[in-house]
């Protein structure tokens, strides 16, 4: 299942990669696979934090896989991208775009 977030990720950055490149003169697709496995953090985010004692609760319920497979934590996660990006250097519009088609094709 892992392994194929992977395989779609790089099927979304080649062509998301190629008409961005024809647009702007830019390819910044190495975002969308960087960030393959971003959205499956929840998979180790709720043993990691019970295990420092934290109780996080989602609904009233600890954090469990699909918890961060939603719209928030995709404007969340591309907001972070760009930001932390712009610092490197990068357009904070194409970091931005980039990481939320990542976690869009997640999403859905």
């Amino acid at each position: 299942m892992l392994f194929e977030h992977l395989i779609y990720s790089t099927a979304i950055a080649i062509i998301a990669g190629m008409l961005w490149y024809k647009r702007t003169g830019r390819d910044p697709s190495w975002i969308i696979i960087a960030s393959a496995y971003a959205p499956d953090f929840d998979i180790v985010a709720g043993e990691l934090l019970k295990k420092v004692d934290l109780n996080i609760l989602t609904n009233g319920s600890p954090i469990v896989h699909g918890d961060f497979h939603n719209m928030a934590s995709l404007l969340l996660f591309a907001t972070a991208a760009g930001l932390v990006l712009r610092v490197a250097g990068m357009r904070f519009v194409d970091s931005f775009l980039f990481g939320g088609i990542r976690e869009e094709a997640q999403v859905f």
